[in-house]
């Protein structure tokens, strides 16, 4: 369905919802007068919330990524002396989110593959965004459904609360990654993780989880024909 909302200059616009008009409109019945920090993990409005931050702030740095992907699969790296784009087989992109204003992302060989130190520095991405649009149009959801949530924004971030945002930037790192290889037509394959080390290691073009120690990302690739 689709929602109208005022965005922060004032402007009037509309966002579709990824729900029915019955099931917003029987949601609304059901919680109305409700306190929102009652609702704390089973509600539309945590769903409603990740899509909006998919959409209005992910999806926003689909160029960007895809800029930095290309880069990868043409293997634009500064090299060592000994080293060149041929050597390069198997990379490891690694993110994190600082959960309110940025995602940064980086890339590199493969340090469990290449054992010899092949570039000079590793490819870095920084994206930044600000919450305040979100959370204006967050607030004007709620209202709609008639929600209070004064205690609940004393105490916690609407815009941030248990978001699944580690989920949605790999689904996103995934989709840009396959369609600039189609286009690159690399055969470089990656490894995937988050930077801090929550979860574990999985394969870019595949989702395959390989497991985080050096053995078993070199096994993994070798049955893919890849060796070391």
């Amino acid at each position: 369905m689709k929602f109208k909302y005022i965005n922060i200059n004032k402007e009037e616009k509309i966002i579709d919802l990824p729900v029915s008009e019955e099931i917003f409109n029987k949601t609304k019945s059901f919680v109305k007068g409700s306190r929102l920090i009652d609702m704390y993990y089973s509600w539309l409005i945590w769903d409603l919330r990740d899509y909006f931050f998919e959409k209005m702030i992910l999806d926003s740095f689909r160029k960007e990524i895809n800029s930095f992907c290309k880069r990868i699969l043409l293997a634009d790296f500064d090299y060592e002396k000994h080293a060149s784009s041929k050597d390069v087989k198997v990379v490891q992109m690694y993110y994190h989110v600082y959960i309110w204003d940025q995602v940064f992302i980086a890339c590199e060989p493969e340090g469990s593959f290449h054992k010899e130190s092949l570039v000079k520095d590793r490819l870095e991405l920084k994206l930044d965004f600000e919450l305040e649009e979100l959370e204006y149009l967050l607030e004007q959801l709620l209202n709609e459904f008639e929600v209070d949530y004064s205690e609940f924004k004393k105490k916690e971030d609407i815009s941030t609360n248990e978001l699944e945002i580690d989920f949605l930037v790999e689904n996103l790192l995934r989709e840009c990654w396959r369609k600039t290889k189609e286009e690159a037509n690399s055969k470089i394959v990656g490894t995937l993780f988050e930077a801090t080390g929550l979860g574990s290691t999985g394969d870019l073009d595949t989702d395959e989880v390989i497991g985080d120690s050096e053995e078993l990302i070199i096994e993994f690739f070798k049955k893919r024909n890849i060796k070391a």
